[in-house]
């Protein structure tokens, strides 16, 4: 089964909750519209016309945002070289999430925040020296 039934199938179970089936309707529902009792035996196919039946009936698929990741707020010995390393990644046009990919390289740490002091000076270094290149 590949991911793009699976995301069919969990919209299809979306939709069946949504439109407030309960079980044996849901299951007519299928049977007229392609012959198959569950959504596991059909084909990909077969499970866009499920969705667009369900569509028809009143179903309206809700797109899901992107989650933005909540930053916790650093202690004070900690905030300005945050601070710095934000500058210097905006400076070169890098997103927060390059700074994290830096310490969990260098320090094995999955988060910049979580850094000690110590280790978020080197990884202020390490963003000086690539923007020094950069700018060569």
């Amino acid at each position: 089964m590949t991911g793009q039934a699976k995301a069919l199938m969990a919209k299809i179970h979306i939709g069946k909750t949504q439109l407030k089936m309960d079980d044996v309707t849901y299951r007519v529902f299928l049977r007229n519209l392609v012959g198959k009792a569950s959504c596991k035996e059909m084909t990909e196919q077969e499970l866009k016309i499920v969705l667009s039946g369900l569509k028809q009936k009143g179903f309206t698929p809700v797109a899901t945002r992107f989650k933005v990741q909540k930053r916790p707020t650093p202690p004070a010995d900690k905030a300005i070289y945050l601070a710095k390393i934000t500058a210097l990644l905006a400076n070169q046009g890098k997103p927060q999430s390059y700074a994290d990919a830096v310490a969990k390289k260098a320090f094995g740490v999955d988060f910049v925040h979580w850094l000690a002091v110590w280790q978020l000076k080197k990884v202020i270094q390490m963003l000086a020296v690539y923007e020094h290149r950069q700018n060569k």
